[in-house]
């Protein structure tokens, strides 16, 4: 298990993340933690490893709260919901939920996490090849960037990465937060500078930064 640093929290910075699980055993598919800064783009940290979707919480849950509370999405097919479960266990204070309202008895209902289906699995992906091609994120992780060039859709339809996706997918779900963060259920506890105003002005203050093609898409940042 690895978990790399690439920008230390800032007070004045609002942070989402991004988590794909895994079953934890050896020599299956990994889970990884994306952490992305909204004021800047920038990938600030990633966390990867095998581990057991339970423990994975306790992992999300201290990187969540280094980072400012940051709004954690877990993508919620199969083990997923074992790590959500164990995050409301352990009161992890800003989860992406999606809400609906029954149309027959007016209720609200919500569902913590991402479910990915055949309908929002493209949108995860088109979402974040959008925000690649416009140069929206800054990525500091070679693996995440050698993934994204193996990425790929068939003549099916089907998207995958080879031989894993999961940070990719780990990134997709992180860059979906960035629209979420601004919205205030999700925003931190109020004070002097977590104003409308100040989100609007978080997005237009990117850093000028040098870009790397990513086959056909272009990404700022060092590899």
């Amino acid at each position: 298990m690895t978990f790399t640093v690439f920008e230390e929290p800032e007070s004045r910075h609002a942070y989402v993340m991004g988590v794909d699980t895994a079953e934890g055993l050896k020599h299956g598919d990994y889970s990884v933690i994306q952490v992305l800064d909204i004021n800047t783009g920038e990938q600030a940290a990633i966390w990867h490893g095998h581990i057991a979707p339970d423990e994975l919480a306790e992992e999300v849950h201290a990187v969540g709260l280094y980072y400012l509370d940051a709004l954690c999405c877990v993508e919620s097919n199969n083990h997923g919901l074992t790590t959500i479960t164990e995050l409301r266990h352990l009161g992890y204070p800003n989860m992406f939920r999606k809400r609906s309202v029954n149309k027959v008895t007016n209720k609200v209902s919500q569902e913590f996490g991402w479910k990915t289906t055949r309908t929002t699995k493209p949108l995860l992906i088109d979402d974040l090849g959008m925000a690649l091609r416009n140069d929206e994120l800054k990525l500091f992780d070679r693996n995440t960037i050698n993934e994204l060039k193996t990425y790929v859709r068939n003549e099916r339809g089907t998207m995958s990465g080879s031989p894993f996706d999961d940070r990719v997918m780990a990134l997709a779900l992180s860059n979906q937060m960035r629209q979420y963060a601004f919205m205030p259920e999700y925003a931190p506890a109020a004070d002097d500078y977590w104003t409308v105003d100040w989100f609007k002005n978080l997005v237009l203050s990117e850093k000028e930064s040098p870009s790397t093609r990513i086959g056909s898409k272009t990404v700022r940042g060092t590899v």
